[in-house]
């Protein structure tokens, strides 16, 4: 791990949701969002979750009106602001289609609300669907969250929309802590100047991280918040 001199200056924090500030049942961690509150920087929040559903948990939460969602595929500076979509959803929705056709009760999550990609409720065979995917739609992938399955665009993730908002705020990404659990967030942690990872973070974003959180989840985000302002 390096120490507190290698770390570059920190001017923002980019953090997921769901597993990182919640646990698996998708309940808010109250000490994850008082840690949050006491940051001196701007805490962006970045997750799966479609556009209007972050402004809302943003609003709520008490983070910057500045955030990334569809796993960096529509992002948004300023609360009544018009959304950025950095990602075309129709290949997304013809990819749909092909995979209905092998899994007819395949569910869509929010379908009316996603830009950028499509998302799905875990419980197919996921090796099966993306090797569908790859043969017929070698630009898209399958994500897995742990909450849900994305259908997104390779080239779109969590580190381009953080790319958008660092040229938006005019920090460079270097600058940017990163918290988050999952394989999705792989991308904005190794984006990201600093990287933290909550306890129950798969083994590949503990990996990634400089500082892995003792506890898990949200107790493990208000951890990694603390550690983070100790830098600051």
């Amino acid at each position: 791990m390096r120490e507190g001199s290698d770390f570059p200056e920190i001017k923002a924090i980019v953090v997921d949701i769901d597993g990182t500030l919640t646990d698996m049942s998708r309940l808010i961690s109250l000490e994850a969002v008082t840690a949050m509150r006491q940051m001196p920087i701007p805490v962006i929040l970045c997750t799966g979750n479609v556009i209007c559903f972050v402004r809302a948990a943003a609003k709520l939460l008490g983070a910057s009106n500045t955030m990334i969602g569809e796993n960096g595929g529509v992002v948004l500076h300023g609360f009544d602001a018009k959304a950025i979509v950095l990602a075309d959803i129709e290949e997304c929705r013809r990819g749909k289609d092909l995979l209905l056709k092998e899994f007819p009760d395949l569910e869509s999550l929010d379908e009316t609300y996603r830009k950028s990609e499509l998302a799905f409720r875990r419980g197919i065979d996921l090796d099966r669907a993306r090797s569908i995917i790859a043969e017929h739609y070698p630009g898209l992938e399958i994500v897995d969250t742990r909450f849900a399955l994305h259908l997104k665009h390779k080239d779109v993730n969590k580190a381009t929309g953080m790319r958008k908002i660092a040229e938006i705020l005019g920090i460079p990404t270097q600058n940017f802590a990163a918290m988050g659990d999952s394989e999705n967030d792989l991308p904005m942690l190794k984006e990201a100047g600093t990287a933290i990872a909550v306890g129950n973070a798969t083994p590949e974003v503990k990996a990634a991280a400089d500082y892995v959180c003792q506890k898990s989840y949200g107790e493990g985000a208000a951890e990694g918040f603390e550690w983070l302002k100790r830098r600051l």
